[in-house]
This record gives structure tokens, sequence and C-alpha cells, in this order.
């Protein structure tokens, strides 16, 4: 019995060693892009953001949604991508993060990509709330409520401008006034 016991220890060890360098080597958990995608670039990002912001200054809700929905889709995509080359970073132990601190050059890369990350995720917010606001002009109260929740959830407290207007687009439509309650 014990035979058998320390066998099957040593197999369940062997077999998690052999999945952890499977798992290691095997890219398909790495598919990033559909076939034919094309891998756009912050340059081409922020085209498509002016574009969209174009058509809304046109008063054009109905024209903007889907170019709202390919700008927040991707500029989601583009921040995660970036986040990526800090995730070393982030992951380190304390030790570790202290050397790179002491690698001026090295920091001021990760700071510049942390900033590019979290400015994304702003214009991604932003997107958010124009989505939402075009669809309560459009009659779609339920899908622009969903959009304001949903932006409501990512906004930070830093973003007072945005976190006012989604908030009180939201209080709105739920019949909620706070003014003069202040």
């Amino acid at each position: 019995m014990k035979t058998l016991l320390t066998t099957l220890v040593v197999f369940a060890a062997a077999s998690n060693v052999m999945a952890q360098e499977e798992s290691a080597t095997d890219l398909s958990r790495y598919e990033l892009f559909e076939e034919g995608e094309a891998i756009i670039t912050l340059a081409d990002l922020q085209d498509v953001e002016d574009s969209y912001k174009a058509i809304l200054a046109d008063g054009n809700c109905v024209e903007a949604i889907p170019t709202i929905v390919e700008f927040y889709e991707a500029a989601n995509r583009m921040a995660s991508f970036i986040k990526r080359g800090n995730e070393p970073y982030y992951d380190a132990s304390r030790d570790d993060k202290d050397a790179v601190n002491g690698n001026r050059s090295l920091l001021n890369e990760l700071i510049v990509a942390e900033n590019a990350f979290n400015n994304l995720l702003r214009q991604r917010n932003r997107a958010w709330v124009e989505e939402a606001k075009c669809l309560l002009t459009e009659g779609d109260r339920e899908a622009g409520i969903t959009r304001l929740y949903r932006a409501l959830d990512y906004i930070g407290t830093s973003e007072s401008e945005l976190w006012e207007e989604a908030r009180t687009l939201l209080w709105a439509e739920l019949g909620l006034s706070v003014e003069g309650n202040q």
C-alpha cells in the first residue's frame, strides 16, 4: 500500500512538471488575434478616436456608435498589451523591484508605459459614456443604462468630470434628482 501511495505521489508530481513545461511552450493560450486581423498602433487608435468624435460633432449618434465601439474595444486591447510589458515588474519581488528602481532609464520606460496604459483606460471610459449618451438619445434606455453602469464600474474618482457626467445621466434616467441637496 505504501509503495502504491509513493508511486501515485511521484506520478502526480511528474505529471505536474510535464504539464507546466507543456503550458510554458504552448502558444494556443496566447492567440491574441483573429486570422487576418490587423495589428493597430497608437496612431491608428488616435485616428479612430478622432473619427468617432468628428461624427459626434456632426450630431450623428447612430453613425458614431460602431466607431465608438471599435475605438473602445481597440483601446482596451491596446491598454492590455502595454500593461503586459510592465507585468514582470508588477510580479517582481521587493528586492527585484528595488533593483529596477535603481535603473533610472528602465524605470522611466515603465512609467511612460504605465501612463499610456492609464490614458487609454480614461479614453475608453470616455467612449463608454459617449456610447451611452448616444443610446439614450436614440431611445434605447436599457442599453444606455447598462453602458453607464459598466462605465461607472471603471471610472476612477480622479476622472471627476466624467464621473459626474456618467452618474448624472444614470440618475436622470432613473428619475433621481440630487440638485439642491448639497
